[in-house]
């Protein structure tokens, strides 16, 4: 109470009318706690759970234009089709090591942790990542 006192007494007695703006306890950090319990949720999915569980498609499910991680070798990889041409990445962003998801409108790999994009060959577009991600080789009998 003290505190608002202060910031409503300008210079001589004078009424702030930035009181409310200068108030230190105008925010409320956990006002919107569902958001953030959210966002916590696909951080611990995306960092845990997803690493845990193997992809059910295969190779040849994918169709011209369309992205997913699939499983190979015991491996998950991501791939991305174009025509004939199979664009294969290590679907664990170069930041902290999300699983990545495919953007089939951009035709990206997105961080759904905290944003970083890639092209369909793993080449960085922007986030807090810098680098681009490794492609992985996968052999033709697939």
């Amino acid at each position: 109470m003290l505190q608002v006192i202060l910031y409503e007494i300008w210079f001589f007695g004078v009424p702030n009318n930035y009181a409310e703006v200068f108030n230190s306890t105008r925010f409320h950090p956990l006002k919107n706690h569902e958001e953030m319990l959210g966002q916590i949720k696909q951080t611990v999915k995306s960092l845990a759970l997803d690493k845990i569980k193997l992809p059910k498609e295969v190779i040849t499910d994918l169709e011209s234009g369309d992205g997913k991680i699939i499983e190979i070798n015991g491996n998950k990889v991501g791939v991305y089709r174009k025509g004939n041409n199979f664009y294969t990445i290590d679907p664990v962003c170069s930041h902290l090591g999300c699983e990545l998801s495919f953007n089939g409108l951009e035709k990206t790999w997105d961080c759904p942790c905290h944003g970083s994009r890639f092209t369909y060959t793993g080449k960085h577009i922007n986030g807090p990542a810098v680098k681009d991600l490794e492609s992985v080789q996968i052999g033709d009998d697939l």
